[in-house]
């Protein structure tokens, strides 16, 4: 179930952010590195992710959050990107559960399924204990990667439960 997310996680190396002080900081820091077109205005992009939170956090609990907007301004994405970040210091998102977030997927999603998408995958890695486990020890990319594939294979090679 999760190929879109582990193919579009393997396009882009986590981030690590040092210092990252609080929650609209990270963002802030998170999109200026952000691997984007040079045309996008990272300042629409920074301002639709602040007001979003402002919305409803983006926190889904576990130490992760899922930063994402659709569009921003008057410009849409031609492809998808999820960029993940590991925080040195976890900060304060408003989580239901009030864990602080030590990782991100900031999500920018060009179509609306995909993004649907993308967002029900992350949440299902972020229900896995064990995972979550994993994500605490910032691995890098590759190890990252080739968990997320092994996960996959494994939901997808599972017999499915009938009630």
């Amino acid at each position: 179930m999760q190929m879109l997310l582990t193919e579009l996680v393997a396009e882009q190396t986590p981030f690590y952010l040092v210092d990252p002080v609080d929650m609209p900081k990270a963002l802030a820091t998170l999109v200026r590195v952000l691997p984007l077109p040079m045309e996008l205005d990272r300042q629409a992009l920074l301002n639709a992710l602040l007001d979003r939170e402002e919305v409803m956090s983006t926190a889904i609990g576990n130490g992760i959050a899922i930063p994402h907007v659709r569009q921003f301004g008057s410009q849409s994405l031609q492809h998808d990107v999820v960029v993940v970040a590991y925080l040195f210091e976890p900060v304060d998102w408003k989580a239901p559960d009030g864990q602080p977030v030590h990782t991100i997927f900031l999500v920018l999603a060009a179509d609306e399924t995909r993004h649907l998408q993308i967002l029900a995958e992350i949440a299902q890695l972020a229900s896995d204990e064990s995972f979550v486990a994993f994500l605490k020890t910032m691995p890098a990319h590759a190890a990252l990667v080739e968990r997320m594939r092994a996960l996959a294979l494994n939901a997808a090679t599972e017999p499915a439960v009938e009630n």
